[in-house]
């Protein structure tokens, strides 16, 4: 779960030389959605920030063109491009392909094995479902504690110490 996608969950794969993706949800002030981030620490010249026009594909299905924002840390690790959607039929091709490709310019720049995608789809759902009813219990159990809230049971007394 990650605090800064509104305590949304996510799932991660690690490759080969530092390169990894990442699918997780994301909630905002604008809605929630799905994204999809490529890392590969060989892309120097990404500008953080910066809006890149890229097209992703899952197996055999067709292409999804995008804006993928670019997120470039010094660490010289972090180089990742992220793609957002709120259209779940992408969750759903995600899970049922055995690899995504991104290209960028019509060139192919990761083509990338998604072997137990389904799994890990299924495990990222059970850990939102999971994190919605605990924030949700919190958030309730938070509203009900109100120290200066006046029980009706209890009636005035003239004297205020009086119980």
């Amino acid at each position: 779960m990650d605090p800064s996608v509104g305590n949304a969950c996510y799932v991660a794969h690690i490759y080969n030389a530092g390169v990894f993706i990442r699918l997780g949800r994301f909630r905002n002030e604008t809605g929630s959605g799905i994204y999809l981030s490529f890392n590969n620490p060989k892309w120097k010249s990404l500008e953080d920030e910066k809006e890149y026009p890229v097209s992703v594909q899952f197996g055999n299905h067709e292409l999804w063109d995008a804006k993928a924002s670019a997120l470039v840390k010094d660490n010289d690790v972090t180089r990742a491009l992220t793609i957002s959607t709120g259209d779940e039929s992408f969750l759903e091709e995600f899970k049922t392909s055995d690899t995504t490709k991104l290209f960028y310019e019509g060139k192919e720049i990761a083509n990338l094995s998604l072997d137990g995608a389904p799994k890990a789809v299924s495990e990222m759902n059970a850990c939102q479902k999971k994190t919605d009813e605990v924030l949700n219990k919190l958030k309730s159990k938070a509203e009900d504690i109100d120290p200066f809230a006046k029980d009706p049971s209890v009636k005035a007394s003239d004297d205020p110490f009086k119980l």
